[in-house]
């Protein structure tokens, strides 16, 4: 083999460009720490991406400062939401799991840096409604009530761990089905996984039906609904 042939085999890894390229107009929604993106080429997927810690200067000055000497925990929301993923669907039975997550599909490299795909909850009009909007728009019906509390009942009967249940992690929609898209749903979008410096909830299921009880009562106070203890349910004010 000459040195031609050599040299036309040999890539510079600098030169490779990324698998996916994200559209500044398809960015949708701005996390603290994450950028969340509609996928370019797959209107039923979304990617999320971690935001370079210069665009985090408005976070508390405590959590900048540990996430910049110790740049590890800042990856830690990849790993938790996956972890949890995982552990939700190898405990599945295919008979009756409905998903009150979304589903995720790994990761590719992006021009913004690791992104993780994730299914999109839409609607008509592209994407779904979060809970928040609904809440704030004074259109949260009797019917979105129905299907919000199917999507909490089903966090607790499949025991996921949920750290940030906020009115804008609960999404109104439906998910694509092999192109066909399904029934109207709440599906929770983000905020799952036991990213809490100490894993209290992933210890047992008792441990995190209470870490999810507190959520509820701090999601109602949110919201202005009810949340009732006793049967894990929320109501109309």
């Amino acid at each position: 083999m000459d040195a031609g042939v050599t040299s036309d085999m040999t890539t510079d890894p600098k030169s490779v460009p990324p698998l996916l390229s994200l559209n500044a107009s398809d960015l949708i929604a701005e996390g603290s720490q994450r950028w969340v993106y509609r996928h370019p080429a797959d209107r039923t997927k979304l990617v999320k991406v971690l935001r370079p810690m210069p665009e985090t200067t408005s976070r508390a000055k405590l959590a900048t400062w540990t996430e910049a000497h110790f740049p590890n925990i800042r990856r830690r929301w990849a790993r938790k939401e996956y972890q949890e993923y995982l552990r939700m669907m190898l405990a599945a039975d295919p008979a009756e799991f409905h998903s009150p997550i979304t589903h995720m599909f790994g990761f590719t490299m992006t021009d913004k840096g690791l992104g993780c795909l994730t299914e999109a909850v839409t609607n008509d009009n592209g994407l779904g409604p979060t809970l928040d909007h609904l809440i704030k728009s004074k259109s949260f019906t009797r019917a979105d009530l129905t299907l919000f509390n199917d999507c909490v009942a089903r966090l607790d009967r499949y025991d996921i761990r949920a750290g940030d249940m906020t009115p804008r992690n609960f999404v109104f929609g439906h998910r694509d089905y092999a192109g066909t898209p399904g029934l109207r749903e709440c599906v929770l979008v983000d905020g799952f996984g036991d990213v809490h410096a100490i894993p209290i909830r992933s210890l047992s299921r008792w441990a995190n039906r209470i870490g999810m009880a507190d959520n509820c009562r701090r999601l109602a106070q949110r919201t202005g609904l009810r949340w009732d203890a006793e049967t894990r349910q929320f109501h109309l004010t």
